[in-house]
């Protein structure tokens, strides 16, 4: 259901403020169990941003391009949940821009929300590349935005058709090279 959802907001159908909802509204009516729906989706939001889990390597290859490049992160998390884990996270003194679709009032793949980072570090799409593991949000979002594409693909799989990206990875380090090339 909450995978759903994202996709129904990926694809418009939901705003952020729906989804954040909505993804537990189905749960309940789905499953005979007692609670609230409103309030499971407070305290869930309140929750997820307590942690910050990092994929692996993710630190070790921020830093080494932030030594070179400005990095953002472009999410289409909730602002609740994304600030607390941004707050929390050692990439906070690396990264140079956080930008939520929530604040921007789109969501990936629109390419507004690229637009705004590109935009708010005077970097042409030509010149940027997004890292990313989410084919209908990150690769498709690059793809819309003009962006080159890197996408962290460790299962191996296919890009659907209509979405391509210039870079596949297995491992979040490979994109090192490919981020500082010149």
């Amino acid at each position: 259901m909450n995978l759903e959802c994202w996709a129904e907001l990926e694809r418009g159908l939901l705003t952020q403020g729906e989804l954040r909802f909505e993804r537990f509204a189905r749960f309940y009516a789905r499953y005979p169990v007692p609670g609230d729906s409103a309030r499971s989706a407070e305290r869930f939001v309140e929750l997820l941003g307590e942690q910050s889990i990092l994929l692996p390597h993710a630190l070790e290859v921020v830093r080494q391009i932030s030594e070179q490049l400005p990095v953002a992160i472009v999410t289409n998390g909730i602002t609740a949940v994304q600030k607390r884990r941004y707050a929390r996270s050692p990439l906070k003194e690396l990264i140079s821009d956080l930008v939520i679709s929530e604040e921007i009032g789109v969501s990936k793949p629109r390419p507004e929300l690229f637009w705004t980072a590109l935009k708010q570090h005077g970097v042409e799409a030509k010149d940027a590349l997004m890292v990313g593991d989410g084919v209908s949000s990150d690769i498709r979002g690059a793809n819309n935005a003009g962006i080159d594409a890197c996408w962290l693909n460790p299962a191996g799989k296919a890009l659907p058709e209509g979405v391509h990206a210039e870079y596949m990875i297995e491992d979040l380090r490979q994109c090192v090279p490919i981020a500082l090339q010149a």
